[in-house]
């Protein structure tokens, strides 16, 4: 998978190389001071860790595949770097509402990418693990209902959006298992977020949201783009 990604030999394979290196020292150096007060380091280091994903896409090799998947692609990796934005940005309560906006936006994005590749599931595993998504989903809404006032509404939305995507991301299986692995992190990343702010504090949130989150969107990332590539 990596080779394919990187190693096309089109003259182009260091400037993907670097793209990516950027991104996970990015990511790495989030972690190192995410628990620090809010400053512009800590918001641009978050930002930047998918941020630098965005030209992956751009720089795939040509072939066969229409460039439109490869441009959604792109805007999926930028909503995300927008949503991280909204989220590492403090003093506004807003911020929350844009940043779950970018990210449901993101979702759409990988959606459009994936539906087409996508065919019923073929394994067993793929089969109980799109069971288990779409029940913990379930649960997880009604489990916070009762917290989310005016966001109720929301917040569903966003549930129902990503768990298409992962649902989507599960039944596509050239892409197995780093595919559905990656989009399972980003789910559970989400859900460690939305149980963290609307029902209880859970212990060390910050660095299971980010190594899930920032995982899975590595995975997702790579999967597709071999993909597409």
């Amino acid at each position: 998978m990596i080779e394919v990604v990187f190693m096309a030999g089109d003259g182009l394979d260091v400037f993907r190389i670097v793209f990516a290196l950027l991104s996970l020292a990015s990511a790495i150096a989030y972690q190192g001071i995410e628990r620090r007060p809010p400053s512009v380091l800590r918001t641009g280091l978050k930002t930047a860790s998918i941020g630098f994903l965005v030209p992956l896409p751009l720089l795939a090799p040509g072939g066969a595949v229409p460039a439109l998947p490869l441009a959604l692609l792109a805007l999926a990796f930028l909503f995300s770097a927008f949503g991280d934005l909204f989220l590492a940005l403090k003093g506004d309560t807003r911020n929350f509402a844009r940043g779950l906006a970018a990210f449901l936006v993101s979702h759409l994005f990988y959606i459009a990418v994936m539906v087409p590749l996508a065919s019923a599931p073929d394994t067993l595993a793929a089969k109980a693990v799109s069971l288990i998504l779409g029940l913990g989903a379930i649960a997880l809404y009604f489990s916070l209902a009762p917290m989310l006032g005016r966001m109720k509404l929301s917040v569903g939305l966003y549930l129902v959006v990503i768990l298409v995507m992962a649902l989507a991301a599960l039944a596509i299986p050239a892409g197995a298992p780093w595919l559905g692995l990656g989009a399972v992190l980003f789910v559970i990343s989400d859900s460690v977020i939305a149980v963290d702010k609307f029902r209880t504090s859970i212990p060390w949130r910050g660095l299971i949201v980010w190594t899930t989150y920032y995982a899975g969107q590595a995975l997702m990332a790579l999967s597709l783009l071999a993909l597409l590539g």
